[in-house]
Formats: structure tokens, sequence, C-alpha cells
């Protein structure tokens, strides 16, 4: 389907020629799937929803040359992935599972639209062939595999992806040994979102009275989290809670009657079923509504066996677990590879007492990884922009130690990472503990003789 196509579409659904597919208008069309329902959204302004494969913005009478733009478009159209709208302040045509396709020709790096991150850029889905980009520059861009990079960028991409494809920090020492994840690993966060990354692993999705319209697009983020918890512990089963309501109340009594649910059903299942680790994209803040209540429900979880893993770790375990940032093109099994997080300053650790630093911080990896893309079958790399929920999905780890010692209390894993970590120094100033999940692995095997 070309771009004509597309656009006599749009306009047999477009009844009233005003450039702007209506509420209305959708839900009286012949248009079903979620890519189109997706724009169902409440109290959304319709008027930001503007379909760019007609070149035409509404009230905008100049358009741009966007050939780069009809060569991408084209190719994913090809591919059954159509256009869901077009937000004129980014430059981004939006795709289903939240593709985005920038229609500008990008002529300077800095055209580049922003990632999250500052000082990070975002080209999934841009045209960045023909320009000159260092080796640091390309590789700390966000990227996925409708980025259009030269002969020259992909080598250099490539060369440095496979180190990004792990984990790090000895965590693939574990796989290599056969310790590949025992019993299951549940996740609290948004919609599910399939990918071919996990869904072998993948056992169940369960929706905690959430108010998503039922045709909202399954989450990127949920794929993000999965393939992460799946790369750490690949032979791990899968469950995935769905608790997405942005109330604080609403959302905080999803996430406790969760793992309310979780606790029950462990009741009734064999060892090697029950859930042994939960994710939390975030988890309970103090300003929240029954944070106490909330607090000591993870405790029981954590008496019943289940390692739960959040923004709470300090309160829970008494560790605060933080993400790094690593060198991709560096040896990601070694300390010297890693670094703070983006946002974080070395110079705010100089005052914090030693003894504290070495019992109290413990890192693991969050930035620089490849994940799932909300496609459903591609990958995407995060360059520097990785957020603190990726660190939190590497909680599946315990259920890789789990292969080696199946009654491992969750506050005995914690201090094990504890004492076996390495250093992690930055220009010169000492911030905490990095994980070193073989020498972890090394102690554990020598103490039960495995």
């Amino acid at each position: 389907m070309d771009i004509n196509s597309l656009l006599n579409i749009f306009k047999s659904v477009d009844k009233n020629n005003d450039l702007i597919i209506s509420e209305q208008e959708l839900k009286n069309s012949n248009i079903k799937g979620s890519v189109w329902e997706s724009m169902l959204k409440p109290d959304t302004d319709m008027s930001s929803f503007l379909i760019q494969g007609l070149t035409v913005q509404h009230n905008n009478e100049n358009s741009e040359n966007i050939s780069s733009f009809d060569k991408m478009h084209s190719k994913l159209v090809s591919k059954g992935i159509k256009p869901v709208f077009y937000d004129d302040r980014s430059g981004y045509m939006f795709y289903g599972n939240y593709i985005r396709l920038y229609t500008k020709d990008i002529k300077t790096y800095d055209d580049i639209p922003d990632a999250a991150t500052e000082g990070v850029k975002d080209a999934k889905g841009a045209d960045i062939s023909k320009l000159k980009l260092t080796d640091e520059q390309l590789l700390n861009l966000v990227i996925d595999d409708y980025t259009t990079m030269s002969d020259e960028q992909r080598a250099v991409f490539d060369k440095y992806k496979r180190n990004m494809d792990k984990m790090g920090c000895g965590i693939e020492s574990l796989h290599e040994k056969g310790y590949t994840g025992y019993g299951t690993a549940a996740l609290l966060d948004q919609k599910y979102c399939p990918h071919d990354i996990y869904n072998d692993k993948f056992k169940s999705s369960i929706d905690i009275g959430t108010n998503i319209n039922s045709s909202e697009d399954p989450s990127w983020h949920v794929a993000a989290m999965l393939s992460i918890m799946h790369k750490t512990a690949p032979d791990a089963e899968i469950v995935h809670y769905c608790v997405t309501d942005m109330d604080p109340k609403v959302q905080t009594n999803q996430l406790a009657q969760a793992i309310n649910d979780i606790i029950e059903k462990n009741k009734t299942l064999t060892d090697d079923k029950k859930v042994r680790t939960i994710v939390i994209g975030y988890g309970f803040y103090p300003q929240n509504p029954n944070y106490e209540e909330n607090i000591a429900l993870c405790r029981k979880a954590i008496d019943e066996g289940i390692f739960i893993c959040s923004n709470n770790t300090e309160e829970l375990y008494g560790i605060s677990l933080n993400g790094t940032d690593r060198n991709p093109k560096g040896d990601v099994n070694s300390p010297q590879s890693y670094s703070l997080v983006t946002w974080q300053d070395e110079n705010d650790f100089k005052n914090i007492k030693k003894e504290v630093l070495d019992t109290k911080f413990l890192y693991i990896p969050q930035q620089h990884l490849t994940i799932a893309h909300g496609d459903g079958k591609s990958i995407q790399y995060e360059g520097a922009d990785g957020g603190l929920c990726w660190s939190n999905a590497v909680g599946t780890l315990y259920n890789t130690f789990l292969s080696i010692k199946q009654d491992l209390k969750p506050q005995e894993f914690i201090d094990l990472l504890m004492e076996t970590s390495d250093e992690l120094n930055v220009n010169g100033v000492y911030c905490g503990r990095l994980l070193n999940a073989e020498t972890a692995m090394n102690k554990l095997e020598s103490k039960y003789g495995n």
C-alpha cells in the first residue's frame, strides 16, 4: 500500500474533509484494529491526530520534502504497520505499537529529536545515514530496526551492539553454567505486549481492574521490561499483572491486589511453579496512600520467599539498588566499563562515608542495553537513555540464583550480591559496590557443593 492508497483510506473515513479523523468518524468506519482504535482515548484533543501520509498539516499549507519519509513509510505499510497520528510538535509520525518515524529530512546531529534523557537523541525510525557522527554520538542514540544508517555507521553499531545484547556484570556466566532461572517471575506494569523474545516462557496476563480502554495499544514499556527479565533469567516462566491506573490511590491498591493474589496462588503451586520474583517498574512512595501497609505487604511476600525488586529495596533489604551506565566499547563484565547513569554526578558521593557506600549502595546494569521493541518482533537499542525501571527488571537474577540453591532467601540473596561485589569508581570517586554475578555464583557454589 503506497501513500496515495493510504490517503484514499483516510479520505473515506474523513467525512468532514478537514484532514482530521474525529472519534465519531473512527467509530463509524469499517477500519478496525488496535492501530486505528488506539486513537479513541477519552479526554483527548482529536485535532492533534493528523495523518502525515497526506504530507499536509492542519492549518499549515507548507509541506516539506519528505523523500526519506516516503521510503520508510512504504516499508512500514508493506509490513502492515499503519500510521496512527502525526505530532507536529516533534515532527514524528506515530505508527502502530509506538513505532515513530521522523518526517523531516535530518541534515545535522541537532536535527535528531531529543530522547527522554537530557543530552541523548532519539533516532528511532529516523534516517541518519547522511550524518557524520562520532562513535560516541552514534552509540548514545536510541536506535531501532527502523533507523536508516550508512554502511559505515551500521558496521560500527553492529560491532558494539553485541556487547549491549549482554546483561553483563557476570550474569551470562551463570547461564553458561546452566543456571538459567528457576520458578516464575511476575511483572506488575502496563498493558501486556507480546514479543518473540519471551513468548515461549510467558504464562499469563492478568488485568487487575484497570481503567484501560480495550483498544489501548500494548505497552512498549512492558515489552522492554519483560525482555530484560528474560535475558537475566531465560528459563524462568513469566506472568504479568496489568496495573496501570495513574491515580495514586487506585494504582497502589492495584499493586497491593496483585501482590496478594501472587501470595495466595503460590500456596497452591509446586515449588518449581511458584512466583519467586515480583518486578515492579516503580513501587510504593511515602506520599502515596497506604504506604506503610503496602511496605508491610511486601515484607510478608519476602517472608514467603518472594524477592520484590522495585524502588523500595532500601526499606525492604537495607540496600539501595542503583542502575549504571556502561561503555559500549568495553568489556561489559569488567568494572572499568561501568559508570553512573547519565543524570547522576560522582561528586555527589564524595561526602558519603565509605562504610555506607560499602554496605548500602549496589549498582546493576541499566543503560546501553538492547530491549524488545513495541512492534512485537524486533529490538531497539537504548544508548544512554535506559530508565530506572530497567534496573528493576534485573531482579529476576534471583530466579537465576535459585537454580543453584532453591531455598535461597531474598535477604540472603541480596546480602550475597553485596558481599561478592566489586568497587565502582568513577573518575577517581568511589561510589559504592557493582554487581559481580560470577563471583556470587562461585561463592554460592562453593558453599553448597555444586
